[in-house]
């Protein structure tokens, strides 16, 4: 296992650590595979020393010898165990961070919209065909819904910054900020607007607020450096 999994998923995040959560998470698939196949085949090299093939056992007597020795006495976990608690920790981390990436740049898109009426009324037909082309066409329809009021005006109150005391509307602002963000990564690369609009003034964005060298590197891939 390389040395890069030590040390995730600690609360911590730093520029060099951000983009280590893809290999990281094939690193831990395959070492899982690898141990999995190691300890089915000593398992069935084991019961053939028994003697387990040469008779014939029901499924309830097989479990029954399973349980006998898994209770017998106090056992540590094994290391299959382990990789796969480690890999799900860290998937729940890599998920954070995602859906960090996302927000930041619907954050970033949202303003660029308000201070640009222009750059808002050329992007939203894509952004709206975008969402609707989602394969499930009843959660396409719900994220169309969801920023309605965006395509409406991107100074739309369900995109503001709510009371700090409402746990619903910081959900759901986090939702569609999250979806705009989505649609930046997807169409940037495609979209010669977007992505001029991402080089000119996305650092400035960043720069501008809170946490920056750590949104920065999340961001790294983006901001292409």
């Amino acid at each position: 296992m390389a040395s890069s999994a030590k040390g995730k998923n600690r609360g911590t995040l730093g520029p060099d650590d951000v983009y280590a959560d893809l290999k990281v998470l094939d690193e831990l698939d395959d070492e899982i595979e690898r141990v999995r196949t190691r300890e089915e085949r000593r398992l069935i090299r084991l019961a053939r020393k028994a003697g387990y093939f040469q008779f014939r056992f029901r499924n309830d007597e097989i479990l029954a010898m399973f349980k006998e020795a898994f209770l017998s006495e106090p056992r540590r976990r094994s290391t299959l165990d382990r990789l796969e608690a480690r890999r799900e920790a860290h998937y729940a981390g890599h998920r954070a961070r995602d859906a960090r990436r996302k927000a930041l740049l619907g954050g970033f898109l949202v303003a660029q919209c308000r201070h640009k009426p222009g750059v808002h009324a050329r992007l939203s037909p894509d952004i709206r065909k975008w969402l609707a082309s989602h394969r499930s066409k009843n959660v396409g329809a719900r994220n169309v819904e969801a920023l309605e009021g965006f395509f409406a005006d991107p100074g739309h109150r369900g995109l503001a910054a709510p009371p700090a005391n409402s746990e619903k509307a910081r959900r759901e602002r986090t939702h569609r900020l999250i979806l705009l963000g989505a649609w930046v990564l997807a169409r940037r690369e495609k979209l010669k607007e977007l992505r001029n609009l991402v080089a000119a003034e996305l650092v400035r964005f960043l720069d501008q607020g809170k946490r920056v060298d750590r949104n920065k590197a999340l961001l790294k891939d983006v901001l292409g450096k």
